[in-house]
């Protein structure tokens, strides 16, 4: 339900909600057409929890394009299907007599990964029947599933991170729940992205297959539990939180040294397409270096506000990672079954 407009919550008690409406609709007529009301707000204007929700996380070097706090779903939704109704609930109104377009920061983080959403979620329906008709002839039930669990698993992050940056400006309760889930996408996407890795990293060797994916799904679970239950968003327990993200991305690196030691270097290079795995670290790695460093907006604030800050690059790069890992993917499924099951 949407908030209370302040001049019906602080009217007397003798004023009835028509009398409230009779005046707001007055004010509105009284005011100069000419000049409508702001409806995108700068840092200084927003309140705390926003900065803290907002997709620029304390930073203040990107100076304007903020949505107030709309306390309605219908106004936030409203911000996936436009790219100038991202603002308050005054926007509607003065959209109608300006025709005037307006764009926020956080409008190319909803639509790079709803659409990165999209692009994964339809990516296996064309890997399986359109790429080729070799992979789709030689694919067995497994690989289905292994492939499954990446593109969805991306899918769903880049969804989950599309929705927070949708209901960050909601409310504080909203934006504090979008905050977790976009966390949790996190996790669904680097266990997704390990499951098939470990697959053909040990083709063939079901004992370690079910021990490094059944040690990844739990400490992915562990991850979910950390980040969902409120006793674990307490200071107290961050340090565990920390280590349990830690220990997650860490048995990644684990299994591929194992499989180095099994197969030796040249062989497990093949398994794993170690080199576009490379390849999507470092673009990971590349997007969150110049997101803590907040470049390009910190040498010169006010100038990437809408378009060009480095949370917009990060959401870019991870697209990228996620297709540098997709052709990975591709290379390691082609050599387990040309090689190895020849």
């Amino acid at each position: 339900m949407d908030k209370a407009p302040l001049s019906y919550r602080y009217q007397s008690k003798t004023s009835t909600p028509v009398e409230v409406w009779q005046d707001e609709q007055k004010s509105l007529s009284d005011s100069p057409q000419e000049e409508p009301r702001d409806k995108l707000h700068r840092w200084e204007d927003i309140p705390a929890w926003q900065r803290q929700a907002s997709s620029n996380i304390d930073n203040e070097h990107i100076i304007s394009g903020y949505r107030p706090p709309s306390y309605s779903w219908r106004i936030s939704l409203l911000s996936i299907f436009s790219l100038h109704n991202e603002s308050s609930q005054f926007s509607i109104l003065t959209q109608a007599k300006t025709k005037k377009r307006s764009l926020t920061s956080a409008t190319v983080n909803i639509h790079s990964h709803l659409l990165g959403s999209l692009l994964f979620a339809f990516l296996p329906l064309y890997t399986f029947h359109k790429l080729d008709p070799w992979h789709t002839a030689h694919a067995d039930i497994i690989d289905m599933i292994v492939f499954a669990v990446f593109f969805y698993g991306v899918a769903a992050c880049f969804l989950l991170s599309s929705s927070f940056h949708v209901v960050s400006s909601h409310s504080p309760k909203i934006a504090a729940i979008g905050n977790q889930l976009d966390y949790l996408g996190v996790v669904i996407l680097m266990w997704g992205a390990t499951i098939p890795t470990i697959y053909y990293g040990f083709y063939k060797d079901t004992r370690l297959q079910i021990v490094y994916c059944s040690l990844v799904s739990l400490l992915g679970g562990l991850c979910s539990i950390a980040t969902c239950h409120p006793i674990f968003r307490t200071p107290s327990f961050r340090p565990y939180r920390a280590a349990m993200y830690a220990m997650l991305g860490l048995s990644s690196l684990v299994s591929v040294g194992h499989g180095i030691m099994l197969h030796g270097w040249h062989e497990q290079k093949q398994r794993m397409s170690l080199d576009w795995m490379a390849l999507m670290g470092l673009l990971n790695l590349t997007g969150a270096v110049i997101y803590a460093a907040r470049i390009p907006e910190r040498l010169a604030p006010g100038r990437f506000d809408i378009v060009g800050s480095s949370h917009q690059i990060l959401h870019f790069m991870v697209i990228f990672a996620g297709l540098a890992h997709t052709v990975g993917l591709f290379r390691a499924f082609d050599y387990t079954h040309r090689k190895i099951d020849a």
